[in-house]
């Protein structure tokens, strides 16, 4: 038997460990060209070359080994409808509140004073990846704003969606129909592998979000555009007002701020939002397509 028919009838196990190799070939790879990237821009060249060597390409490849097919198998074989997109949209800005006193509370969380060092720890590297974030962040001009949309929301979008959502949530989810068990556990390790436990719940539910779009839409785009979107607002919120840490987008919904009341409005609209949003798009398309509820 061939080692791509064998890579194809193996365990769960198996496609882990070989979407693992083909990573960490991935970080040999990129760790050459690096050695030679100096400059202002040494930064973003990185975060090209990380999302492409590491995500990117690993995800193809291991799509191409598991399914034959690297693009119906990553589910990227149609384009997305635009309601699908809308409604996306309408969800990002309707939540955002809710997320921000998410986020507000996980940044205020403190352990035990037994585990003071690892709390220490966890600090420094929150503060580390802060730093890294606001010198990607330091835009100089259009040209550099397009070029860090591209790196930070294209790339990224599309790379680790491609990882977590298209390979790694299929392989663990198998063809079995336990569709909630993978769509968290992948969304558990897209939040852990950032090493930022200060930021780790709000993203641990948005990995959950990218997760159920996938599994309801049977189509990696969206996950894509959602994650595009939430990275690429970012760099636009530093764009315009010249600090990513001070726009008023992020402070609605903090209990800091007299917008505190929005976070809980922000759930509840959030929540009719995703049903209306599951029920009216993905279920009535299926239903006129006539596709099992679990996509196949």
């Amino acid at each position: 038997m061939k080692i791509t028919e064998y890579i194809r009838h193996s365990s769960v196990g198996v496609k882990l460990i070989v979407l693992l190799l083909l990573i960490l070939c991935g970080v040999f790879v990129i760790a050459i060209p690096m050695l030679f990237v100096r400059g202002e821009y040494a930064l973003l060249i990185g975060i090209y070359l990380q999302n492409i060597g590491m995500f990117i390409l690993p995800a193809l490849v291991a799509a191409m080994l598991f399914w034959g097919d690297a693009s119906q198998g990553l589910h990227l074989n149609k384009a997305p409808r635009l309601v699908e997109l809308l409604c996306i949209v309408v969800l990002y800005f309707v939540a955002t509140p809710m997320f921000n006193r998410l986020v507000e509370w996980n940044e205020s969380i403190s352990l035990p004073a037994a585990f003071s060092g690892i709390e220490a720890w966890m600090r420094q590297q929150e503060e580390a990846a802060a730093a890294v974030t606001e010198q990607m962040l330091q835009i100089k001009s259009f040209a550099h704003f397009l070029a860090v949309v591209l790196g930070i929301g294209l790339l990224t979008g599309m790379g680790e969606e491609m990882v977590f959502r298209g390979v790694l949530q299929q392989v663990v989810q198998g063809k079995s129909r336990r569709a909630h068990w993978a769509i968290w556990t992948c969304a558990f390790l897209f939040s852990a592998i950032h090493l930022q436990f200060y930021g780790f719940f709000p993203r641990l539910l948005l990995g959950a979000f990218f997760g159920y779009l996938l599994v309801w839409s049977c189509n990696l785009w969206l996950p894509i555009f959602g994650h595009f979107l939430n990275n690429s607002m970012v760099v636009c919120i530093a764009y315009v007002t010249g600090n990513a840490s001070d726009n008023t987008l992020e402070a609605l919904g903090t209990a800091q701020s007299s917008t505190g009341w929005l976070a809980w409005v922000s759930l509840v609209a959030t929540a009719l939002l995703l049903y209306l949003f599951y029920k009216k798009v993905f279920v009535a398309d299926r239903e006129v397509k006539g596709i099992s509820s679990d996509g196949r």
